[in-house]
């Protein structure tokens, strides 16, 4: 099966006679709403004569994913709900790197011996071709500072046994980058006709992301010839974290990208003041998603200055359920995982609003798609694919013809698989979608399923979950065939079979009991639906011929693990029954019941469970970590109890005692146990990253810091414990301070259990400060996670400010207890 390589049916693709079904991810339309370039007048874009702002956001990953199942080509779905989070979030560009896609197999351009993978643009034409269907713009780099899985420039001096650095002077490197360049800019999209060069989504060629080493004569070779291939489009070149000044004297040069982490609302303006006084387009082509506060993009939002300003980076809905994860610290998720990533949510789509106003009404939301109903424990348990601009859905269920709310409240991405509690009879679920303004979008279609059935249904995304293929090519808005294709798929008990179909709807459907002898079966044509009866086989085959398009299959089974007796009991584990000292909140774990569908926890401060302070049920797992803290210094009393369909069954109840808090302060660092200044120094290590630092030991036992501020305008000093330290319960830090000379800012930063904090002191006021634990955030820079006083790991110290010397005496820094 090929997922790529379908250019030679795209025109059958765009010709079948229906419209794709809502479960699928449409064809774009033909006629893109973009039929106008953008354009640049000095250091300002015009779009149809009016200024051209915007915010926008990174999805680097359009052309080749690295984070589904290792790296391989996202799916149609995939790609198009990115695109559509990010419309919904009022963003209109998106800056993508799915065109730096050399050195590897799935490249396009695999290797130089090899030439072009033309297959490889499959994804990158879908990308190109939906964006300028819902009307977003593209800033596309062309090659990668950085070696990373999709490629970079190493992969055009790497052949020739050149270090990194003769990308910009030799002269057979810069041929083989150019020729890349200019057959990506020359290909022609089957999805629209056009030319990439000729096509307006395409906002801007970017050299490269982040590239160093640029020389002025490199920047001006490459922009003529990019402008001799692409005369309408804009050119955009940067590196990371400041501005190359090669590119401001480069004449063609149109925008300046410049990377934040973290950025800052000053150093922001001011670099967009340089770019824009040389003539150029400035934008903040990265900044890092956990500093896109209101405080950052408020003041932003009215600088002309700043054109652009494009978050990293953005993930959407995966293919059967919940989100697309990612590991670098700065995924986000619409509307947010958290509290605080739906705040940064919130100040993005503040931002666009205020730069680029969508006016009119926004675009219905949905539909879902139900993917699975499993049992456990007899009780139904869905998973559903996620629709783009939805804050939460509502499951809602009909046994007699009439919809209704299955649960209260919203549920949100994270939320699914969901477990129903109501013992299943023959019901019909729906999921219905919510957006931010609480309208109800598209509902997904129905799914029915009896008491005894499970449905599996498969949209023809990938064919990863079939068991075999042959002669299929996916594109988006169909499975389609290369002669005579068929597609398998085994499910124990499997009891029917449908497909949704286009085009000509021939098909055979044929089952098996060994997945190798196969007998054709009866089925029914209904609209765009063939069903047939399965009888029990473990394995179904469908197969179809050119004219045809299969959309998707969905599949009845058996129940495999009926229940017909209420489940055992669950035994608590943690907190250990009789416990001390247990510091909140735990973690309760219980042993695994057989026959369980979900699990509910209780716990109070009564034996008898009376007034709990904590109730949850649908817990599918053994484990539950509550959100919010116990109360230190006091009993609590826990039970578990197992529910399946046929009933539930009670654990025992266990006690525990949580720590009490403490009563007086614990010592960080009283500068105490130092004997000389280069065993302070020793300790307390110096940012080689910042200005100049110097630590002292003052007599009396106090560090003294001399610094001397410059082009990086921040020093600081680190001390990371041999073992993390204890200050469980404790309010805040104190430390006693006292500067001299240049006034600077000054930043308390610690690390526990892996996870940054900092606040910064605007004035040091001299003597001793205080400063709770409350006020301390993670940096913009930093991915965000709890604050576990358990594991105090690492202690910094910074002065920030403008240029100058001066000297901070730190001494005491000790932690303060309650309240």
């Amino acid at each position: 099966m090929r997922s790529i390589g379908w250019a030679s049916l795209a025109a059958l693709a765009l010709t079948l006679s229906l419209t794709p079904p809502a479960h699928a991810s449409p064809q774009p339309e033909s006629s893109s709403p973009n039929t106008r370039y953008v354009t640049r007048s000095g250091p300002r874009l015009s779009l149809d004569g009016k200024p051209f702002r915007f915010a926008g956001t990174n999805i680097y990953w359009l052309g080749l994913d690295e984070n589904v199942g290792g790296v391989g080509y996202p799916t149609f779905f995939r790609i198009r709900d990115a695109l559509d989070t990010a419309k919904a979030m009022g963003m209109t560009v998106v800056r993508s790197h799915m065109l730096v896609s050399t050195g590897n197999a799935l490249s396009i351009l695999p290797s130089k011996e090899k030439g072009f993978n033309d297959e490889a643009f499959a994804t990158v034409d879908y990308a190109i071709a939906y964006a300028g269907s819902i009307g977003l713009r593209l800033i596309l780099p062309l090659t990668d500072e950085w070696a990373y899985y999709h490629g970079g420039h190493r992969d055009f001096t790497d052949p020739y046994g050149l270090p990194s650095a003769a990308f910009s002077t030799d002269e057979r490197v810069i041929a083989d980058y150019q020729a890349y360049v200019e057959h990506v800019m020359h290909r022609v999209n089957p999805l629209t006709g056009r030319a990439y060069n000729a096509d307006p989504t395409i906002m801007a060629w970017e050299f490269g992301n982040e590239l160093e080493g640029m020389t002025l004569d490199w920047i001006n070779a490459n922009a003529a010839a990019f402008r001799r291939w692409a005369p309408r489009q804009l050119i955009a070149a940067g590196r990371r974290f400041d501005i190359d000044p090669d590119t401001l004297a480069a004449p063609g040069v149109d925008i300046v990208d410049v990377h934040y982490y973290p950025p800052t609302a000053e150093r922001v303006s001011a670099d967009a003041a340089t770019v824009t006084g040389a003539g150029k387009v400035y934008l903040a082509g990265e900044y890092a998603s956990t500093a896109a506060t209101h405080e950052l993009l408020t003041p932003l939002a009215g600088n002309p200055d700043v054109t652009g300003m494009l978050s990293w980076s953005l993930f959407g809905h995966g293919d059967r359920n919940g989100f697309v994860q990612h590991d670098d610290g700065f995924t986000l998720h619409y509307p947010g995982d958290d509290e605080r990533m739906r705040a940064l949510v919130e100040a993005q789509l503040a931002f666009a609003e205020r730069v680029s106003p969508s006016g009119g009404r926004p675009a219905r939301v949905g539909p879902p798609l139900i993917t699975q109903v499993d049992k456990r424990g007899g009780l139904n348990e869905l998973r559903w694919r996620g629709a783009a601009g939805a804050v939460g859905y509502i499951v809602e269920r009909s046994q007699r013809g009439r919809w209704n709310p299955a649960h209260q409240g919203l549920l949100t991405d994270d939320r699914t698989p969901w477990i129903d509690p109501e013992p299943p009879g023959e019901v019909t679920y729906r999921v219905v979608p919510v957006d931010r303004h609480g309208r109800r979008g598209q509902s997904s279609e129905p799914v029915r399923v009896t008491r005894a059935q499970t449905v599996l249904a498969d949209p023809l995304q990938t064919t990863d979950l079939a068991d075999g293929h042959a002669n299929v090519v996916l594109t988006p808005s169909a499975a389609l065939a290369e002669g005579e294709a068929w597609m398998s798929w085994s499910r124990p008990g499997l009891r029917l079979a449908r497909f949704d179909v286009t085009g000509r709807r021939r098909v055979r459907v044929q089952v098996s009991a060994d997945g190798s002898t196969w007998r054709t079966v009866r089925h029914d044509l209904d609209g765009g639906q063939v069903t047939a009866d399965t009888g029990g086989a473990g394995h179904v085959r469908v197969s179809w011929s050119g004219g045809t398009g299969l959309t998707r299959a969905t599949l009845w089974s058996a129940d495999p693990a009926p229940v017909t007796a209420p489940p055992a009991a669950p035994a608590p584990l943690a907190p250990a029954p009789g416990a001390r000292d247990v510091l909140g909140p735990p973690a309760f774990t219980w042993s695994p019941a057989a026959g369980a569908g979900y699990y509910t926890l209780t716990v109070s401060e009564h034996a008898d469970l009376s007034e709990p302070v904590l109730s949850a049920t649908a817990i599918t797992g053994t484990s539950h970590a509550p959100s919010g803290p116990l109360a230190p210094g006091t009993t609590y009393y826990w039970r578990v109890t197992a529910v399946n369909a046929a009933g539930r069954t009670a654990g025992a109840v266990a006690s525990f005692a949580t720590r009490p808090l403490p009563a007086g302060p614990a010592v960080v660092d009283d500068f105490e146990s130092y004997t000389s200044t280069a065993q302070l120094a020793g300790t307390y290590v110096r940012n080689p990253s910042g200005d100049e630092i110097v630590p002292r030991l003052e007599p009396g036992q106090a560090m003294r810091l001399d610094y001397t501020l410059g082009a990086a305008g921040y020093a600081g000093v680190t001390r990371t414990f041999p073992a993390a330290l204890d200050l469980w319960g404790m309010r805040g830090l104190e430390l006693r301070l006292d500067r001299t000379g240049t006034a600077a800012k000054v930043t308390v930063q610690f690390v526990t259990g892996g996870v940054y904090f900092e606040h910064t002191l605007d004035a040091v006021p001299g003597g001793a400060v205080r400063i709770p634990f409350a006020d301390f955030d993670h940096p913009g820079w930093a991915g965000a996670g709890p604050l576990d006083l358990t594991r105090f790991e690492q202690l910094s110290i910074y002065v920030g400010g403008g240029p100058g010397s001066g000297t901070l005496t730190v001494d005491q820094v000790t932690a303060y207890p309650g309240p």
